[in-house]
């Protein structure tokens, strides 16, 4: 897994590893992998995340209907990070059936 190439969405991370999403929230929160910015509602990898390359920033323009941009970023879990989380999670998660 770790040679490969792409990244995944944490909600798709959490599929592959076979933990419920939320449950990969939570984890990846609390052991200092992501965080919330104050006053927004989308997660951030911290910084030695990225330098070690376990996650990623994925960055999007999208077209609003009044047809401003909008630049989006969003947290990717690359195949080293997916390796790593395979083997940190604790076997309590629940496990998807």
């Amino acid at each position: 897994i770790a040679q490969s190439d792409g990244s995944l969405c944490i909600t798709d991370a959490a599929k592959t590893l076979q933990v419920r999403p939320k449950d990969l929230f939570t984890f990846l929160r609390r052991n200092g992998w992501i965080y919330t910015r104050p006053g927004t509602s989308h997660e951030v990898a911290y910084q030695s995340r990225l330098v070690s390359g376990d996650l990623e920033h994925k960055t999007t323009t999208v077209t609003r209907s009044d047809g401003s941009e909008k630049t989006v970023t969003q947290v990717r879990v690359t195949p080293r990070g997916l390796t790593k989380l395979a083997k940190l999670l604790p076997p309590v998660a629940t496990r998807v059936a």
